[in-house]
């Protein structure tokens, strides 16, 4: 995901959460403008046996990341993100790629590779764990604290939606006025380093239609999640417009299963 500063520092959360109010405006004309085009974003699940997940993991760290740096170097991908899930689930992904492209076309790039490496990978880590599923998506949201994470540190938690019968436009509206105050409040609280949050383009009979891709700055400030979270809400009570979205919120989107992750970095 692209890091991009979005608050201030310094300022209290009220005034913070007030500038936001009278930015929603702005954000869904983004909304708008990521969906003219092609989805310009590839999500991609993986999976290992029990038996080869610690191999494939090694694999992916040692030389499968140095395979997704070079489509980058090679002009095939913009940037790349690879998240590896913190323990096993059956019913979840062991391996999650987050693939960018600059616009559509060089999208249809990525058929190249497909053709030669299934997902991404190599012949050798085929044996170990294999693509599952490929959604193309658009990266609605997105935003960053002044002060990234450090890479290595920072730990991912990963929340897949569904929000049918809900349409998409719905949702939209949903998420800015619902999600977004909490997310900016989060990003002043300190404890969230980046945040993306996509929407499935062709979402039809998939598992879910959302993700949420939150970073946090660390172990700690991971763990201050819910710490967190009630202070905002607390906060935003007072909001008739995020009050009536809390209240209906069960009617508008289902949660999935979540995942916690770490990223795996290119080595030197």
């Amino acid at each position: 995901m692209e890091q991009a500063p979005i608050v201030a520092r310094g300022l209290p959360l009220l005034a913070l959460l007030a500038a936001f109010s009278v930015s929603a405006s702005a954000q869904e004309a983004a909304d708008t403008k990521e969906r003219d085009a092609g989805p310009k974003h590839l999500v991609i699940t993986y999976r290992a046996t029990p038996a080869k997940r610690v191999a494939f993991r090694q694999y992916m760290q040692k030389t499968g990341v140095n395979q997704f740096e070079k489509y980058r170097k090679d002009g095939r991908v913009e940037s790349y993100r690879l998240l590896f899930n913190r323990y096993v689930d059956t019913d979840n992904w062991d391996l999650l790629a987050l693939v960018n492209f600059k616009d559509y076309t060089q999208v249809t790039g990525w058929r190249d590779v497909e053709a030669e490496f299934p997902g991404g990978l190599t012949a050798e880590a085929l044996t170990l764990g294999a693509p599952v599923i490929t959604h193309s998506m658009d990266l609605v949201w997105r935003g960053a604290s002044p002060t990234p994470g450090v890479p290595g540190k920072t730990v991912f938690f990963v929340i897949p939606y569904d929000y049918y019968p809900t349409t998409t436009p719905e949702y939209t509206r949903y998420v800015n006025e619902y999600v977004i105050p909490q997310i900016k409040g989060w990003l002043s609280e300190n404890v969230l380093a980046n945040y993306g949050i996509y929407i499935n383009r062709y979402g039809t009979s998939r598992a879910w239609k959302s993700l949420f891709i939150l970073e946090y700055r660390d172990a700690e400030s991971f763990g201050a999640r819910e710490k967190a979270m009630d202070k905002v809400r607390a906060t935003l009570q007072s909001n008739p417009v995020w009050k009536a979205r809390s209240d209906s919120k069960a009617t508008v989107r289902l949660e999935k299963e979540t995942a916690v992750a770490d990223e795996l970095l290119p080595r030197p």
